[in-house]
């Protein structure tokens, strides 16, 4: 049987598995648009064969979009290093910029949580001012003169 005439599950099966090399080459800086032609599939295909790649590889939607943009900077970097080791000055500042956008990435352009400390006095300020409102809700309601 031809796999003109197969049944749909064995053409399925008889297709090579392109997700691992579609993933390569997304990470080597290949766009969707360009793997398609190379691969022969469509678009949409190729983007089906992306996620459930990804999906195989990482766990949650975000950490694996961060994850690939990590790995594609890195790669861009590596490039810039080479060309900023030649003389090329305009590849300093694009060095900068990708290591700004790998250091957000990673989560170092987060600003630091701020700590509150409370030391005696303001924690004994702190529970005066909770007794005096527990003192208050306990209180009877004032009455009203008709």
């Amino acid at each position: 049987m031809s796999t003109a005439i197969a049944p749909s599950r064995a053409r399925n099966a008889a297709r090579p598995k392109f997700g691992p090399q579609i993933l390569a080459a997304l990470i080597s800086g290949a766009s969707v648009e360009h793997i398609a032609k190379t691969y022969g599939l469509p678009g949409k295909r190729v983007e089906k064969l992306l996620r459930d790649e990804l999906q195989k590889r990482w766990i949650a939607p975000a950490q694996e979009y961060g994850r690939l943009q990590i790995v594609r900077l890195e790669g861009i970097l590596a490039k810039l290093i080479l060309k900023a080791e030649d003389g090329d000055l305009a590849a300093i500042d694009r060095i900068l910029r990708v290591l700004d956008r790998l250091d957000r990435y990673h989560g170092f352009g987060k600003r630091a949580p701020i700590v509150h400390s409370y030391d005696d006095e303001a924690r004994k300020r702190l529970f005066e001012r909770l007794d005096r409102a527990a003192g208050r809700a306990l209180l009877p309601p004032p009455e009203t003169k008709a």
